[in-house]
């Protein structure tokens, strides 16, 4: 008995030793494989020209960068389809002018690449003090020259009766006296000349800025052009609209000009409110945007008809 039970527990310990080997045996070998990777040497990437750091070729580099080329251009021919009209009219012929004047710049290197010096030298020498172009604008000259000249004529009239009689004044009436007239015409010009105004220097600035904001996109990062409103062009843009303003001060401008309150007509006021009341009980849908015509007009000339009602 004493035999048989020391073959069992012989028998049993050579299981748990086999068993604790063959577990040892696993992570024996898992370490040895890790061990053999991290000393096995591996073969090394050299770097060609076609090759960067980063492991991007050359060719798929430019490929993206054509990507992004065509896709500015894209995205530029959609803003310029969906723009209002007349901020596409008003933006495109500034731009080619801008184009034509870099062509003509001499000693202009980059084109018509957009930086603060140009277009500050392009503002000085094209835009301000340039005469105006406004539609009607040599209507309106000819017109002032004319009443001018009119007024003048007048007080050489009046100068006449007081001193030589009434021969002389039919003469001057008739048209036999004003053979000795004599007008400077280009001093008439400068007198009745009109410079363009601030609104229209700003426009040229955010038009040619548009320009420059595409240019952007297009550079690359070792070539961005640095900031076009800066210090210089602010001071350009601040310079034209206080010289406006001392000139409308000097003259004693209407401020109103041009608005709500640029001139009134009693009578016609009040057809205008009668206008908007009968319109608007016409149509019921619309009874609320003729009121708030009536009301912005009563109240714009608000000052103008309140000493009126305290007089009558």
């Amino acid at each position: 008995m004493r035999y048989i039970a020391q073959r069992c527990a012989a028998l049993c310990f050579v299981r748990e030793s086999y068993a604790s080997r063959t577990r040892f045996a696993g992570y024996y070998s898992a370490v040895m494989d890790a061990l053999r990777n991290l000393l096995t040497p591996r073969p090394t990437v050299q770097l060609t020209d076609d090759v960067d750091d980063k492991g991007t070729t050359a060719g798929h580099a430019s490929t993206l960068q054509d990507q992004y080329d065509a896709q500015t251009v894209r995205l530029r021919e959609i803003c310029k389809v969906q723009r209002p009209k007349n901020t596409a009219r008003v933006y495109e012929s500034k731009q080619r002018e801008w184009e034509d004047w870099c062509a003509r710049l001499p000693g202009n290197t980059d084109g018509s690449r957009v930086t603060e010096d140009k277009l500050c030298l392009f503002l000085e020498q094209e835009v301000i003090n340039r005469e105006s172009r406004a539609s009607g604008y040599q209507a309106r000259k000819t017109k002032r020259k004319k009443m001018w000249k009119d007024g003048e004529r007048a007080k050489k009239r009046q100068k006449t009766a007081a001193t030589n009689g009434l021969e002389e004044i039919r003469a001057v009436t008739t048209g036999s006296g004003s053979e000795g007239e004599d007008w400077d015409e280009d001093a008439l010009d400068a007198q009745f000349n009109e410079t363009v105004r601030y609104s229209v220097v700003d426009s040229y600035a955010c038009a040619i800025t548009e320009l420059y904001s595409w240019q952007q996109s297009q550079a690359s990062a070792d070539d961005k052009i640095p900031p076009l409103r800066g210090v210089k062009l602010r001071s350009v843009l601040n310079s034209v609209r206080r010289d406006e303003d001392r000139i409308r001060r000097q003259h004693f401008a209407d401020r109103g000009e041009y608005t709500i309150t640029g001139g009134y007509d009693v009578e016609g006021l009040k057809k205008a409110i009668a206008w908007c009341w009968e319109t608007g009980s016409e149509e019921p849908k619309s009874v609320e945007s003729y009121l708030r015509t009536s009301a912005e007009h009563l109240l714009g000339l608000y000052y103008f008809l309140v000493p009126l009602y305290i007089s009558s």
